[in-house]
């Protein structure tokens, strides 16, 4: 932060019911730790199924927070519940809440039941906000993205050709990707960081990191 501070989002087991997450705050005045965790959380929706997944956005000095309500927590009552996309403005020390959250994107059907995992990048006055979809676990999942000329939205997400970004089968230097997702921008939007299958068929032996260059222009996320 401005004041050399480092802070740690996190997700955690809340204390009420450990079969939902909260996302909370630490920080360091190392980068290195040790990091000392905030008092208050800085999102925990319990009736919604929880929080995780979140990232941070500095939008030229006005700071955010974006994450996932985890609504796919309560889908073993039947039902197929919403995942929203929630931003969240934070004072200049990264942990105190400035107003309300905002929700950015939810799911729909061809997500499968959930979106997750988001990240923001403002590149030429569009605001690309990439997440993935389907379960983690499976094939399915992958890397897509929605565009806004606002922080807030309303946000438009990408459709074939242009999206998915990244799909089970798509080439890297080790062989075709599996089930890649979790993607990250960089601050300047010229490269991502994501995660698939180290197998490159299965979660069987867990999930290897990657990284890539991307072009945003126009409204659309290429690899380069």
């Amino acid at each position: 932060m401005e004041d050399g501070t480092f802070v740690m989002y996190f997700s955690a087991a809340s204390s009420e019911d450990d079969s939902k997450h909260c996302v909370g705050a630490a920080t360091s005045s190392s980068v290195t730790g040790p990091y000392t965790p905030e008092d208050n959380y800085l999102a925990c929706p319990l009736d919604q199924g929880g929080a995780i997944d979140a990232d941070w956005f500095d939008d030229g000095g006005t700071y955010y927070v974006v994450y996932k309500i985890d609504g796919n927590s309560l889908d073993g009552d039947g039902t197929t519940h919403s995942t929203p996309i929630m931003l969240q403005e934070v004072e200049s020390d990264g942990v105190t809440l400035s107003g309300d959250a905002t929700q950015l994107l939810d799911r729909d059907d061809a997500d499968g039941p959930l979106i997750e995992a988001p990240s923001l990048v403002n590149v030429d006055g569009t605001y690309y906000l990439s997440f993935s979809s389907n379960m983690y676990d499976t094939t399915l999942y992958d890397v897509s993205y929605a565009t806004a000329s606002s922080v807030a939205g309303p946000y438009t997400k990408a459709q074939a050709p242009d999206a998915p970004l990244l799909v089970s089968g798509d080439p890297s230097n080790v062989g075709n990707l599996a089930g890649p997702g979790g993607s990250d921008f960089s601050s300047d939007g010229s490269n991502i960081v994501f995660h698939a299958f180290l197998n490159g068929a299965n979660i069987s032996d867990g999930r290897a990191m990657w990284t890539s260059g991307i072009s945003c222009s126009g409204g659309v996320i290429s690899l380069a």
